[in-house]
């Protein structure tokens, strides 16, 4: 026990190292990154005029909206034609002088000619380097920026994003897809973190009593059968909860990447479906439907009357069997649909009331754990009616029972 505040002490002094390194490499970027702006700028300002006629263009070109293409085209196209230009410039000026002094062409005159189109050729050459590489150096920038802000995103600033682009191109929606790729794998990250979480937090329980009842076995359950028979019924029941938390979990995983199947059906009819199931298999409850038998919604059927299923669940688990009444109801409001499962059970606190939707969250968690909840039901609720752009919420009092309500707005009405 002694070891551990130099086990902490230890893991303060790597953090504090691994912080010092990434600042020492931050560091370093900058200044690199400070030289090579600083060098652009003296090359912007060396080329005064030059620089005008680009941010100008620019600006034409961002208001246009071209595309990365036609830019370098028009560029390169201008930078060649002033070049052709200027030596056709030379070749007439000089003609039109020779001939105005009343002069033949002369080889001497032809070869001055010559050694002054090859002077000229190789300036044009070096001028259009120079314009082209500046031309391409201010058009690219935004890439380097990319590539330096994609640099500085890892798996620890998975949250960072790439600053938006000065320009109406391909650029523009690169980032733009880039930030929202960003998005997709942050959203895949948080889930693999509450997945492993939840996972981890939950299926203690379950696991140690297995392994209590286990051991159990192996001690005294060869010869008591007493023993054998809570030992094996404890292992049996607690296996089922370790079942139903795994695949909670994976539901609440695979929803965070669901696609909806949205389709137009009768929700009053789906939801009779439902009910008429649990009519099957439950008797001790008295379970009924109301409402108005023509309610249609355009939504995805397999996810909302899974979000009724875990309502009813909850409310039988919820509502002890004598004189347990549940009353599923299907209503058509004047600005959408409603769906309510209310039942006479324990009810909710005011205080509970505000946590009931949170991961593993139980009102009653001896009775909960006992009745086979996990806290995971009125999670996905959420958010499977969320996916389909309603809102749940609870009515409900201690010992009153409770009543939960689904709500769908009329998008057709707005």
């Amino acid at each position: 026990m002694s070891d551990a505040p130099e086990t902490v002490e230890n893991k303060e002094e790597v953090r504090q190292t691994i912080e010092e390194i990434k600042s020492e490499n931050a560091a370093a970027v900058k200044k690199e990154r400070s030289a090579k702006d600083n060098a652009f700028l003296a090359l912007c300002i060396g080329f005064f005029p030059i620089t005008l006629v680009v941010l100008g263009v620019r600006a034409l070109f961002r208001k246009l909206k071209v595309g990365i293409t036609f830019k370098t085209t028009v560029v390169f196209t201008v930078v060649f034609g002033v070049m052709l230009i200027g030596y056709a410039a030379f070749v007439l000026a000089s003609v039109g002088n020779l001939v105005g002094s009343g002069q033949a062409i002369s080889q001497d005159y032809m070869d001055r000619m010559v050694i002054t189109s090859a002077v000229l050729v190789f300036v044009f050459i070096v001028l259009g380097a120079v314009l082209g590489g500046f031309s391409s150096q201010y058009m690219i920038q935004p890439v380097r920026r990319i590539t330096r802000r994609v640099k500085e995103i890892s798996d620890e600033n998975i949250s960072a994003r790439l600053d938006p682009v000065d320009s109406q191109d391909e650029l523009m929606e690169l980032t733009e897809q880039i930030n929202s790729m960003l998005d997709s794998l942050q959203e895949a990250f948080e889930r693999q973190e509450n997945f492993v979480s939840d996972a981890s937090h939950e299926l203690k329980t379950p696991l140690a009593v297995i392994a209590g009842y286990a051991n159990l076995l192996r001690r005294w359950g060869k010869d008591d059968p007493k023993v054998l028979d809570e030992a094996v019924e404890a292992i049996n029941r607690e296996s089922e909860n370790m079942k139903r938390i795994v695949d909670q979990l994976l539901w609440l995983a695979k929803l965070g990447d669901f696609t909806l199947n949205n389709t137009e059906f009768n929700l009053y009819e789906a939801v009779s479906d439902v009910v008429d199931g649990y009519k099957l298999v439950n008797t001790k409850h008295d379970i009924s439907l109301a409402g108005d038998p023509s309610t249609s919604i355009t939504a995805d059927k397999n996810l909302l009357t899974e979000a009724v299923r875990t309502l009813t669940d909850n409310a039988i688990k919820y509502t002890p069997p004598e004189n347990g009444v549940i009353k599923v109801r299907v209503d058509k409001t004047d600005d959408g649909i409603e769906l309510s499962v209310k039942d006479n059970g324990i009810g909710i606190s005011a205080d509970e009331q505000a946590h009931i939707f949170e991961r593993f969250y139980r009102c009653d968690k001896v009775r909960g754990r006992e009745s086979g909840s996990c806290g995971l039901g009125l999670t996905i609720c959420k958010q499977i009616v969320e996916m389909m752009g309603g809102k749940i919420s609870v009515e409900s009092e201690k010992g009153n029972g409770s009543k939960f309500i689904i709500f769908f707005r009329d998008r057709t009405a707005e």
